[in-house]
C-alpha cells in the first residue's frame, strides 16, 4: 500500500465522462491544464476493442484542456526512474487488458517508481484496466485501492466517502470514479 495522504488518483470505467470527473482531475493540477504535462501509458491496450478506444483517451485530456504537445505516450517497454516521472504532472493508464498491464509495470520494476510518485503527489488516473492494477482485482496489484472493481456496470455504489479498509467491491458506472485523496476515498 502507498501513503495516500498526498495522493491524488482517479480511478475509473470510461475515463472523463462527466463533469464532476473532469473538474476532479483538473482540481488535482498544480497548475493550468495548459502548462501541465501526461504521461499517456496505452499498455493494456494490445487488442482491436481496446485500440480502438484510445482516441477518446487522448481526447480526455485534450478536451480538459491539456495541450497535445504536453502529452507523452510510454508503452511499458521499459521503467522510468522517480526523477523521469517527477517531470509529468499526472499518468494516465488507458484501458484494456488488465492482466498484461500488471504484467508490463511489474516485470519491467515500473511498479516501484510509479507507487514513490503517486505518495509524492503526482496524479493518478485509471481507465477500466488502468483502473483495475491499482485496486484489488489483481494479487499483484499496485495497492491504491484494497476494495475490487467493476467496471462499465449499469448502477454504481453509493456516492461518497467509504472506508478503504472495510469495503470489499466497487461497481463504476461510466459517469462516477474513485477519487482518492489527501487519505480520503470517495465515490464520485
Amino acid at each position: 500500500m502507498i501513503n495516500t495522504s498526498r495522493a491524488k488518483i482517479l480511478l475509473t470505467s470510461a475515463g472523463f465522462e462527466s463533469d464532476i470527473i473532469q473538474n476532479a482531475f483538473i482540481g488535482f493540477l498544480k497548475s493550468s491544464p495548459k502548462d501541465s504535462k501526461v504521461l499517456f501509458v496505452p499498455t493494456a491496450s494490445n487488442n482491436a476493442g481496446a485500440i480502438a478506444f484510445l482516441p477518446k483517451c487522448i481526447n480526455d485530456l485534450l478536451k480538459v484542456g491539456i495541450l497535445a504537445e504536453n502529452i507523452h505516450v510510454f508503452d511499458l517497454h521499459r521503467s522510468l526512474s522517480l526523477k523521469e516521472l517527477s517531470s509529468f504532472d499526472a499518468i494516465y493508464f488507458s484501458g484494456g487488458n488488465s492482466s498484461y498491464l500488471m504484467e508490463r509495470i511489474n516485470s519491467t520494476g515500473f511498479n516501484v517508481p510509479l507507487s514513490e510518485f503517486v505518495s509524492n503527489g503526482g496524479i493518478y488516473v485509471g481507465v477500466s484496466a488502468g483502473s483495475y492494477v491499482a485496486a484489488g482485482n489483481h494479487s499483484d496489484s499496485l495497492g491504491f485501492l484494497k476494495a475490487e472493481l467493476s467496471v462499465h456496470t449499469e448502477s454504481g455504489s453509493a456516492v461518497g466517502v467509504f472506508n478503504n479498509a472495510t469495503v470489499t467491491h466497487i461497481d463504476l458506472t461510466d459517469n462516477s470514479a474513485v477519487m482518492i485523496h489527501d487519505g480520503v476515498y470517495e465515490i464520485i
